[in-house]
């Protein structure tokens, strides 16, 4: 955090670089006009404190100068004299904060300390923007595909209208979970437990570590969990008063940065026909959620005792142990 203090008078721009400093801020400082703006040229200064009365140029002309160079920068001005009206209108219209020299110690550094936080505030409403759009973004990239796969794997509307609808809530119950760290990731074992809630917690037998998703991974592998248990409740175990599912992961970190492997297990259903010639839509869409996280090809075993299904996820930066 680096502040620019601007006073032509020698013992209080001393005394105003001392405060800051002492207090842990990167303090440069500047006896003019001149000074000044090359030290904001050559530095990244977050705050100039800049005195009225300069020995090159008024303060307030070095203020219009800097911010229409940087209209980021933050500008406290100090005056030890009464300014004129003009000058008030101008420094409402420039400066960001005016204190009136000579001023308490504690009312200087509370104010360089309010405005430092209004700098912060700012910087991260700036970053939750740039990140819901991104996220805004991703989201309608996903309908969009889950649109055109619905629309090929259905022969009616009204089939249309009740599996997208179905699909979209899956999506709805991921982004409820990260709603409750405030968007910053989910859990996988409470992101499985509110996706297969509609089919009937005690149908499935969950087992594996801690793991953390980040956001976007966290919507398509809910969304990718939904489709596997909504084919178990059509054509697999959930169609049998006794079938149940086991969904088991575990970690395998003997080659860096180590896999997550995924086992869906279904038991107790239908015997499973024998493998389709090419892939359903659904095993088609499964895949393309997990292909962005998955070290290697999605596989489907269909065991005549009950469809299997593996995945195995890349640990990184946005799927890890905790």
């Amino acid at each position: 955090m680096a502040i620019l203090v601007v006073d032509g008078n020698e013992p209080g721009r001393h005394l105003k670089s001392h405060q800051l400093a002492a207090l842990g801020y990167r303090v440069h400082a500047a006896a003019s006009g001149a000074s000044a703006i090359a030290a904001v040229e050559a530095n990244s200064i977050e705050l100039a404190i800049i005195d009225a009365q300069l020995p090159d140029m008024s303060g307030l002309q070095l203020c219009r100068v800097m911010k229409d160079q940087n209209a980021g920068l933050l500008v406290l001005q100090t005056s030890t004299t009464a300014m004129q009206p003009q000058d008030i209108a101008g420094l409402q219209e420039r400066a960001d904060a005016y204190l009136a020299e000579p001023m308490a110690a504690g009312e200087f550094v509370t104010t360089v300390r309010a405005l430092l936080r209004l700098r912060d505030a700012e910087s991260h409403r700036e970053l939750l923007m740039r990140e819901l759009s991104h996220r805004v973004r991703n989201s309608l990239a996903i309908v969009q595909s889950l649109i055109g796969f619905t629309r090929r794997s259905v022969a009616s509307l009204d089939e249309f209208e009740a599996l997208l609808i179905s699909r979209v809530h899956a999506m709805a119950r991921a982004h409820e979970i990260l709603m409750q760290t405030a968007g910053e990731g989910a859990a996988l074992g409470a992101l499985i437990e509110a996706v297969i809630a509609p089919f009937g917690r005690n149908r499935f037998v969950l087992q594996g570590p801690a793991v953390w998703l980040a956001p976007n991974p966290a919507v398509r592998f809910g969304l990718a969990i939904h489709e596997l248990a909504t084919n178990a409740s059509k054509h697999g175990a959930l169609t049998a008063d006794a079938g149940q599912i086991e969904v088991r992961w575990t970690a395998d970190k003997a080659t860096p940065p180590g896999l997550l492997n995924l086992l869906w297990v279904e038991i107790g259903g239908p015997q499973v026909k024998a493998p389709p010639p090419q892939p359903g839509l659904g095993a088609t869409l499964v895949g393309s959620l997990l292909a962005p996280d998955t070290e290697s090809a999605t596989r489907f075993d269909y065991d005549p005792s009950g469809l299997k299904f593996w995945a195995g996820l890349a640990l990184s930066d946005r799927i890890r142990l905790r």
